[in-house]
């Protein structure tokens, strides 16, 4: 698979064309019902596109399907979220353009277990081929899930992913990217000094793997005091209202360590709105953060950028359609993170706002880069 030298910045437009609102209806798009951790540099900024040829074969050869899959996310709050579910939704329409699927249907959680509790048991009533899930939970969901397991329901659990024999799971190595962020801060600030950690949404995957990679490196360095922690729940609003809430009563703050969803913003506006200098700042891979960054390069700022890959929503589509053409797909895969250093900011000038820097993943690109890692 020859692969574009461009990043495809997926549009929002298309999730919000669909009218999708956190614990609102759900969304059809019919009318019935062992890896090792992968990452990728913006050295090499590399990525499909969604006009790339279906062309693996094989093992992973493509079928015609009359295939329903489900998408079950847990949250829909924030930039990150928004843009996942606009991936699986292009992914899926190509799919059932090209006979690989019959449908597809898309619901939107409010980040608790009851309510996907009950996206599951809708799924499951409406007899889904195949549940793609971010998860509310790694475990709370296991009796729902086990029920559609029951009834051949394959279940493909990515980003925050569940603990369940059987299901499909595609995760990040999310511990190795708070050390890999935290050491670079440390780094910087020469090992002491008072950093802000920003959260994620409590009890996910990402929020608890990252936060044990941040507290892995931190204890390296004793001289280095954690001012405050902000519960950000990936999202600048958020994130810049918890900092407004504390800044005045803590004393000067040399970084700030994000928890890279989509909350650098967040942090920039709340201490430039208090007339403050914004410290060093991990940054999430946002169009806004990025813009911004470029031009504060020009005044000498430097930090790093990073971020898992919103684009996995597709990634997961075309991973249950492998799964449900009986491809050989591993139990335990793993997705990319996108890392931005300080000489290739220029590079993300143009993407659009209100996206993250993220290859499209078509079925060849899932295929190569993740189903047979």
């Amino acid at each position: 698979m020859k692969l574009t030298h461009r990043f495809t910045a997926l549009l929002l437009a298309a999730a919000m064309g669909l009218s999708l609102t956190a614990c609102g209806p759900s969304q059809s798009g019919s009318n019935a019902a062992s890896a090792t951790p992968s990452e990728q540099s913006a050295q090499s900024p590399e990525s499909s596109t969604a006009e790339d040829t279906l062309a693996a074969s094989g093992d992973f050869a493509l079928k015609s399907g009359k295939y329903v899959i489900g998408l079950s996310n847990s949250f829909y709050g924030n930039t990150w979220r928004k843009q996942m579910v606009s991936s699986f939704t292009q992914a899926a329409e190509e799919a059932k353009k090209k006979g690989y699927i019959s449908g597809y249907e898309i619901q939107n959680g409010d980040n608790t277990v009851n309510t996907q509790i009950a996206q599951i048991n809708s799924f499951i009533l409406k007899k889904v081929d195949a549940i793609c899930i971010n998860a509310a939970s790694s475990t709370a969901l296991n009796d729902v899930l086990k029920k559609a397991m029951d009834q051949g329901i394959k279940i493909i659990a990515f980003d925050s992913i569940i603990d369940l024999d059987g299901a499909y799971t595609m995760d990040y190595d999310w511990v190795s990217m708070g050390e890999k962020k935290t050491q670079y801060v440390m780094d910087k600030i020469g090992g002491k000094g008072n950093v802000i950690v920003v959260r994620g949404p409590s009890g996910a995957a990402p929020d608890v793997g990252i936060y044990e990679g941040i507290t892995n490196v931190l204890k390296k360095y004793p001289d280095v005091k954690i001012a405050t922690e902000i519960q950000g729940q990936a999202d600048a609003t958020v994130t810049q209202q918890g900092i407004l809430n504390v800044l005045s009563s803590l004393p000067k703050i040399d970084a700030v360590i994000t928890h890279c969803g989509a909350d650098s913003m967040g942090v920039v506006n709340a201490f430039q709105s208090m007339g403050q200098e914004v410290p060093l700042t991990i940054g999430d891979n946002t169009a806004e953060f990025m813009t911004w960054w470029n031009q504060q390069a020009q005044k000498g700022y430097e930090t790093m950028s990073v971020n898992s890959t919103p684009s996995c929503g597709a990634g997961a589509l075309w991973t249950a359609v492998a799964a449900l053409n009986g491809g050989k797909v591993p139990q335990k895969m793993y997705l990319p993170f996108i890392y931005i250093n300080q000489d290739k900011i220029g590079q993300y000038a143009d993407l659009q706002a209100g996206t993250i820097a993220s290859p499209y993943m078509s079925y060849d690109y899932v295929v190569e880069n993740i189903l047979k890692k």
